[in-house]
């Protein structure tokens, strides 16, 4: 099976090339004239200029701040691929581990130091990583000043490569050799991506500097580019689409710079090409995970491969409408801070810093709608340096409506004054990267998420399965004390008037026993959120509305509270603790008091009140109960 696998890469990336063919000069990203375009941009605009000094002053402390960053007395690049940054983590605090040198991988909250595999071998990752950039910047550095010990430095970067990528062993993210995600300078093929695309622009950047001879440039082309193309584009498939993107990009990256038509094809028209992306993967400019980090984590190859893609005679930003679209979905969920909800395997991510990303956006398709973004944030990016334009036109900041998504899943409820916002989900499921939390929703108001989703955590701690992905750690409703199932919901019913705005949803199949619809009503004054649940087979079931609020939580109730043991052990339950118990009928209130921002008096404490009455129509097959 091996020897079968290597002799379909040898045919689908061929080791021969013709050096006539190929130009000397860049071209991958930027040419010599708009080089010297950019230059003069520099020269004139401080934004411009503060930029290509952050560029210079990067290059210029090559390999020192390496070497001193990792202990180092001489440059070297690890002799041993690297592994997955979730393993560098505190098991204590969740944060990832420090690495001082010379050896040494420190919890900054607790200073307990771990060792072994594969928390050593994160390290190496991490060298690669700080080499790739190096390599990059160092090859720009030399083209803005032609001076030659930038390219002396980035073709010494090149050449180490070359002559370690053979040595390098095929492993995963467990050191399992046979697993066609795995990598050799990386443990997946997500990250080797990565650096490939760094790397081959270094190469496109000083190849013709003089600094490397013939022979230089057999040896890079062939045992280290081509070699690690044909590593991160063996999989059939990749485990997620943002993987896949930059897979994509890598290959194709290799293929423009080499004038290879295969590899390409591959990347552009491949069976999980650019293309096939742009069709399946993206809905009402959503991306299909569902989740923000890796929304913009995909964006950043789709863009390069369309800039790529544009210096050879195609316009995938008119071909592909789905790429512009990303750039337009985040606006109509955008928090009033800027900030998009943690949604999936995300954090809360700030719109305002993918700025970089909306430059090259705009500068290619000239869409208005894109500066609002790129006004928040002072051009002071790499992006903005090296691809944006120089003068950005005026326009009028409309305020954010709300807005529903359907084929995406998603809603946007927003009070008529001032920044109450509510944001609910009922869309796919994403893949590896979904949370079963159909229905569920967060809450924003003054200055931040009141209420909140757990977002992620390190894929390595037990935490991220047994918590982050679990139902009742979101603002939804779960039934029986047990997860809800993947599905696709829809949306019932949407109204948005001048004074509320009201959305129905339903859950779709998410338990074969029971149905779950929900209506949110949003005010200037208010939110309400109804759930109307019910059981399909007749029996006895007990559903669940979970609602996390940050902040202090008090009730306040006529009715008597005492400690409750009969929460379950499973599915997230058993991270509940303390729980109390209200019983009677009536309503029942609790409000949160969230301390100011950064404790900063100025801003006033926040308070929640949640107001909860016996379900209507509750029958003695249904317990309703109000985590």
């Amino acid at each position: 099976m091996h020897g079968k696998t290597l002799l379909l890469l040898a045919s689908l990336f061929p080791l021969a090339i013709q050096r006539a063919a190929i130009s000397q000069d860049p071209h991958l990203f930027l040419s010599l004239p708009e080089i010297a375009h950019r230059n003069a941009i520099a020269d004139r605009e401080p934004w411009a200029r503060a930029g290509r000094d952050e560029m210079m002053q990067v290059a210029d402390s090559f390999p020192g701040a390496y070497n001193k960053r990792f202990g180092l007395t001489t440059f070297a690049v690890p002799t041993q691929g690297g592994q997955w940054m979730h393993w560098y983590v505190c098991p204590d605090t969740g944060r990832h581990l420090e690495f001082h040198p010379p050896n040494h991988n420190v919890c900054p909250d607790t200073g307990k130091e771990y060792s072994g595999a594969p928390i050593d071998e994160v390290v190496n990752q991490l060298k690669n990583d700080e080499l790739g950039e190096d390599a990059v910047t160092l090859g720009l550095a030399y083209r803005f000043t032609n001076k030659p010990q930038y390219a002396k430095g980035a073709a010494m970067i090149l050449r180490a490569y070359a002559d370690q990528y053979g040595h390098y062993v095929l492993h995963d993210n467990y050191n399992k050799p046979d697993n066609p995600h795995g990598a050799r300078a990386y443990s997946q093929t997500l990250d080797e991506a990565i650096w490939l695309i760094e790397l081959t622009w270094t190469y496109d950047l000083i190849r013709g500097s003089g600094e490397l001879m013939a022979e230089d440039k057999t040896h890079i082309e062939n045992d280290l580019l081509r070699a690690s193309a044909a590593t991160v584009g063996k999989a059939p498939k990749e485990a997620t689409p943002n993987i896949q993107s930059w897979v994509n990009a890598a290959v194709a990256a290799v293929g423009y710079e080499l004038h290879d038509a295969a590899l390409v094809h591959y990347g552009l028209d491949g069976p999980l090409g650019f293309r096939h992306q742009m069709k399946t993967f993206v809905k009402e400019g959503f991306w299909t995970e569902g989740a923000w980090g890796y929304q913009f984590y995909a964006m950043r190859p789709l863009t390069m491969t369309a800039q790529m893609a544009a210096r050879n005679g195609n316009n995938l930003w008119k071909e592909a409408p789905a790429l512009l679209s990303l750039f337009h979905g985040p606006l109509g969920v955008t928090l009033p801070n800027g900030a998009l909800p943690a949604f999936n395997d995300s954090h809360e991510v700030d719109l305002y810093a993918q700025a970089g990303l909306y430059e090259v956006a705009f500068a290619a398709t000239y869409d208005k709608a894109l500066l609002p973004v790129i006004e928040q944030h002072e051009r002071l990016n790499r992006e903005a340096f090296l691809f944006g334009v120089e003068k950005l036109p005026l326009t009028d900041a409309s305020a954010n409506k709300s807005a529903i998504f359907p084929e995406a899943g998603y809603a946007t409820l927003r009070a008529p004054k001032g920044r109450l916002t509510v944001i609910t989900k009922f869309g796919e499921h994403g893949g590896g990267h979904g949370h079963n939390d159909k229905l569920g929703f967060i809450l924003y108001d003054g200055d931040r998420t009141l209420g909140i989703d757990p977002g992620t955590q390190l894929y390595g701690l037990p935490l991220h399965r047994e918590w982050d992905k679990m139902t009742v750690a979101h603002n939804t409703v779960g039934v029986d004390e047990t997860v809800q199932a993947p599905s696709t919901g829809k949306v019932i019913d949407w109204r948005a008037e001048p004074g509320w705005t009201a959305v129905t949803e339903d859950a779709g199949p998410v338990y074969p026993y029971a149905a779950l619809r929900r209506s949110i009503l949003v005010t200037e004054e208010y939110v309400l959120v109804v759930d109307i649940d019910h059981s399909l087979d007749g029996a006895s079931h007990t559903f669940d509305m979970t609602y996390h609020n940050v902040g202090t939580e008090q009730v306040l109730t006529h009715q008597a509270s005492a400690a409750f043991e009969g929460i379950g052990k499973r599915d997230g339950y058993q991270y509940l603790k303390d729980a109390s118990r209200v019983n009677g009928k009536g309503e029942v209130i609790l409000r949160f008091t969230t301390p100011p921002k950064d404790a900063d008096p100025k801003h006033g404490e926040y308070t929640t009140s949640i107001a909860d009455s016996d379900y209507s129509g509750k029958s003695t097959e249904t317990l309703g109960r109000v985590l």
